[in-house]
């Protein structure tokens, strides 16, 4: 019994210990360092360390924040999340493109498909426009007829001068609508082909890296920053017109786009920067063939091999101009 007595006063003894007073530290408005065993609310407003009786700090309390500072967080907080499921979303659409599209052709082929019918609608409109406008002329005429007799124009003539006009009216605004659709998706698939072929690029870049070797059709330039690359980049568009078979396509500020290769002995250009490592950044060349036996030979010969090389070093050589 005895020793059990001495092992609860031994455990209550610990407790004690552990449990010791704290106490709160903190600077007052006139910057004096203030030590309270209660927590004061001035402490709570510039904030406060929590310490025990030997004074080791056991934890920092920053000040509360005021409500401007409330506000402002609230506001980071929103954007953050904004942020993030900003991000979520392009990674998303990203996983999406290149699940549904194998090649650009597919893109632009499902461009097609989806305005084809707006433009179908946009045809049968301005057909039924030139049927209604000549509707109009008549009865314009008729009208005028009735004007140089001296009579009054019959008002169902009229109704259906205004009728028409208004219908003429109608079919235009629907043209405008069509065109207005056809505009953005034209837009969105121009957004989506460009963002494509930097996906494409940067698992290009990545199967180099695990490989360490280029793929066959491409070609991969390494500039150490955006001005550097920016420069790069017009000299890029040069290489593009001057080397690719037909004229360049697509031209914007990360992707070059020459006409795909029609013939055995064509080829095609895609240019793509991408962002690197820091501030770096990369320009890759894909080199495109025609689909027959005859193109897959030529995308694989020297002369292609050649163009790969000449394309670093054409880069290369107007770092310095």
């Amino acid at each position: 019994m005895k020793k059990y007595l001495l092992l609860f006063l031994s455990l209550l003894l610990v407790s004690q210990v552990a449990l010791g007073k704290n106490f709160y530290r903190y600077k007052d408005s006139n910057g004096r360092l203030i030590v309270k065993d209660y927590l004061p609310s001035e402490a709570v407003t510039v904030g406060y360390d929590v310490v025990n009786e030997e004074g080791r700090v056991l934890e920092r309390v920053p000040a509360a924040l005021t409500a401007e500072e409330k506000e402002a967080e609230l506001i980071k907080q929103e954007q953050m999340e904004a942020l993030q499921k900003k991000q979520m979303e392009e990674r998303r659409r990203d996983i999406l493109l290149i699940r549904q599209y194998k090649t650009t052709e597919d893109i632009q082929r499902t461009e097609k498909n989806q305005t084809a019918a707006l433009r179908a609608n946009i045809d049968l409109l301005d057909g039924h426009n030139s049927s209604l406008t000549k509707k109009l002329e008549q009865l314009q005429g008729r009208a005028a007829d009735f004007e140089r007799q001296g009579k009054a124009v019959p008002k169902n003539i009229l109704n259906e001068i205004e009728a028409t006009k208004s219908q003429i009216e109608t079919n235009k605004a629907s043209i405008v609508r069509y065109e207005d659709k056809i505009k953005a998706i034209e837009a969105q698939f121009q957004k989506d082909l460009i963002r494509f072929k930097e996906l494409q690029a940067l698992q290009l870049i990545e199967r180099n890296r695990s490989n360490g070797n280029s793929a066959s059709n491409s070609s991969v330039y390494s500039c150490p920053d955006k001005p550097a690359c920016d420069k790069a980049w017009k000299f890029a568009q040069i290489f593009a017109h001057e080397n690719a078979s037909n004229k360049l396509e697509i031209v914007t500020d990360t992707l070059i786009v020459t006409g795909k290769a029609q013939s055995d002995n064509q080829i095609s250009l895609s240019i793509t920067r991408i962002p690197g490592e820091a501030d770096s950044m990369q320009i890759v060349m894909e080199v495109g063939c025609h689909t027959s036996e005859a193109g897959t030979k030529l995308c694989s010969s020297q002369e292609v091999i050649s163009l790969k090389n000449q394309f670093i070093n054409y880069l290369t050589e107007r770092e310095s101009l």
